[in-house]
């Protein structure tokens, strides 16, 4: 933890009996190049070595609330709601930052002060290797009606999402009602308000392994999100259109990161 830094981005990591990844994960956010932000971990409470682990790391992280919650939505909104940036990452306790995260969202944000909401480069971790592949483009109105689904369009990855604090407040937060799909619903509310604008740039890593939530969950996430998980999925669309467009986001993001060094 720094002394006298300008926080521009506070990044909020919930953890319940994470023990197996939290330390790397931590790891991945004290280390950024840009030192421009507060972390904040809010423990459910955990039963295994998480404890350790945060108390071990305690003078590296900003602020560590342990309670109980009534889940990790329940504790990113309490992060958020006393969150000092204007600028939130939300990295789960089992994901990773690129090492350039907050630095990539401050020179984006600051490039454009109209943007409120932003998607970098879907990567990924899979068997303990990271890769990177295009960043999505999510039209609105897919995200309104709710068709940014794995059945349609394609999740959003949160972990390469970053968004104005301001535009969290606005949209009343998560719908609590939603153990396991807070994500998406939330997504369809920011829509409401703002455009998601996707940017080449790297913020975090979704890591895929036995026993993350997101597997062991997994049918009460698609109950959650109001469709049933289809076999077929209608993500090659996205992927296509994507491909498509990504010399225009790259030269989109170069301009924007080009103007953003002019200003500083």
């Amino acid at each position: 933890m720094q002394e006298n830094k300008k926080i521009k981005v506070s990044i909020i990591t919930p953890n319940y009996n994470g023990e197996k990844y939290l330390e790397e994960t931590i790891n991945s956010v004290i280390t950024q190049s840009c030192k421009k932000f507060e972390y904040i971990i809010l423990d459910g409470n955990s039963t295994d070595s998480s404890k350790d682990i945060l108390e071990r790391n305690r003078s590296k992280i900003d602020k560590i609330i342990i309670s109980d919650d009534k889940g990790p939505y329940d504790a990113i909104d309490k992060g958020i709601r006393i969150a000092k940036g204007e600028i939130i990452i939300w990295i789960n306790s089992d994901d990773i930052l690129h090492k350039d995260a907050v630095r990539n969202v401050i020179m984006i944000f600051n490039s454009d002060k109209k943007l409120k909401w932003i998607s970098g480069i879907n990567s990924y971790i899979k068997n303990n290797i990271a890769f990177s592949f295009i960043p999505y483009i999510y039209p609105n109105l897919i995200i309104r009606k709710g068709f940014a689904h794995h059945n349609y369009w394609g999740f959003i990855q949160q972990e390469s999402v970053s968004f104005k604090k301001k535009l969290y407040l606005q949209s009343g937060g998560f719908k609590t009602k939603f153990g396991n799909a807070g994500d998406y619903h939330l997504w369809r509310v920011f829509s409401n308000l703002s455009s998601l604008k996707s940017f080449n740039i790297k913020i975090g890593y979704f890591r895929s392994w036995y026993g993350q939530n997101s597997v062991i969950q997994k049918d009460k996430y698609f109950a959650d999100t109001g469709f049933r998980k289809n076999f077929i999925s209608l993500r090659l669309v996205r992927t296509i259109i994507s491909i498509i467009f990504f010399p225009y986001l790259y030269f989109l993001t170069r301009n924007k990161l080009r103007k953003n060094k002019l200003q500083k």
